[in-house]
């Protein structure tokens, strides 16, 4: 029996919204059934789609601007596109490979649900819960509603053309060139359609995945470091002397564990944040451009487009930078607690036990990009910055 006795709906509760995209993905690491069987043949067949469809679309691109276009600046426009769909596609190929420490990751935060035993523990975790689930919903609205945007309404919008040479051009979702096909011509106009349209599913499901897995994980740390501070205080307000090993141990033993699970989070992600940082930057830049495009030509459908995405990506970088800053916060609360406690009210023994606690807790907990760049809000301020320095040569150009 658990000791947790709501554990299981708490569990569904926490990982009901990761688990629906990662299995999108077929990257979800825990099995539906006890038959391995069918579930490595979903994953393998899912994986493979998804990248045969990310693909579809990008080589087309590469092709259409390399083979086609000679103007430099209209090819960096036209990037734009390729540029998002490499970088969801480096993220996708880190989560597959990465499968298993993801499983690691969601089996200690499996194991802290099923463990909590405080009544307020528990609602505090189910906060960080609450807070985590409704940032992923406004990340989800904002990716996927842009993304109908510029999938169907646009294309679909725009209607035929019908060029000085009377030829009819049907527009699509992004540029495209096959060599041996005309993408003008049914029923290759149709299929290339339907692959610029399903690939752009995938990306944007890639992007709320990874996005959802760093968020859950950090205001899950946020509530176990909530959870060490009590135990902290609870500790040094024991008043039964035979209690205070066991306090102890449990103030070292969730000290230790909060550590390992921010190290293996560490692990994990800092390179996809590397790439989610860079590039969310760059695509900062090209929105920014575009925007400045349509602003001078007075397209207003075009320009919310834009203006959506340009939100889109700036509060994608803005989470990631704070949830940084959380654990920052956390760590300091953590040290000021240790540093705080009043060691005097107790035996002289499990006083000096207190030092070894104090000088762990004054270690830095940080989440990074890369290993080298610290997730903070003055990073989202310098990402904002550099973007904007970026976009002046741009219009200087």
């Amino acid at each position: 029996m658990f000791a947790n006795k709501y554990y299981e709906h708490d569990i569904e509760n926490t990982f009901v919204i990761n688990r629906f995209f990662f299995r999108l993905l077929g990257i979800w690491p825990f099995p539906r059934t006890n038959c391995l069987l069918p579930e490595l043949l979903e994953t393998v067949v899912l994986v493979f789609v998804c990248f045969a469809f990310l693909f579809g679309e990008l080589i087309p691109i590469i092709l259409y601007v390399f083979m086609v276009l000679t103007d430099v600046r209209l090819r960096f426009k036209i990037m734009a596109n390729g540029i998002f769909t490499i970088i969801e596609i480096i993220k996708y190929g880190y989560a597959v490979l990465y499968k298993n420490q993801v499983r690691n990751c969601l089996v200690l935060v499996d194991e802290d649900w099923r463990n909590v035993i405080n009544l307020k523990d528990r609602i505090s975790m189910i906060d960080r819960v609450r807070t985590s689930k409704r940032l992923i919903v406004i990340c989800t609205v904002f990716v996927y509603l842009t993304g109908v945007c510029a999938r169907m309404i646009i294309p679909l919008s725009v209607g035929k053309i019908v060029t000085p040479q009377n030829v009819t051009i049907r527009p699509l979702p992004c540029v495209a060139y096959l060599v041996i096909f005309d993408v003008q011509r049914s029923p290759v106009y149709e299929i290339v359609y339907f692959i610029q349209f399903v690939a752009g599913f995938i990306k944007y499901t890639i992007l709320v995945a990874t996005f959802s897995f760093v968020t859950l994980c950090g205001m899950h740390f946020c509530a176990q470091s909530d959870i060490l501070v009590t135990l902290m205080n609870d500790f040094v307000n024991e008043n039964q002397p035979e209690y205070l090993d066991k306090k102890l141990a449990n103030v070292v033993e969730h000290q230790i564990r909060i550590r390992n699970f921010l190290r293996l989070l560490q692990s994990i992600t800092q390179y996809p944040n590397l790439i989610e940082i860079l590039g969310s930057t760059v695509m900062l830049c090209y929105v920014g451009f575009f925007i400045i495009m349509e602003w001078e030509d007075h397209n207003v459908f075009r320009l919310s487009l834009y203006f959506s995405g340009l939100t889109m990506f700036c509060f994608n970088i803005f989470i990631y930078c704070y949830m940084g800053e959380q654990i920052i916060e956390q760590g300091e609360k953590i040290a000021l607690t240790a540093c705080t406690l009043e060691w005097h009210r107790l035996p002289d023994v499990k006083a000096r036990a207190l030092i070894l606690l104090i000088s762990i807790s004054e270690k830095p907990l940080r989440l990074k990009a890369g290993n080298f760049i610290d997730l903070t809000l003055r990073t989202f301020g310098n990402v904002v910055k550099m973007s904007v320095t970026y976009l002046n040569l741009l219009r200087v150009d």
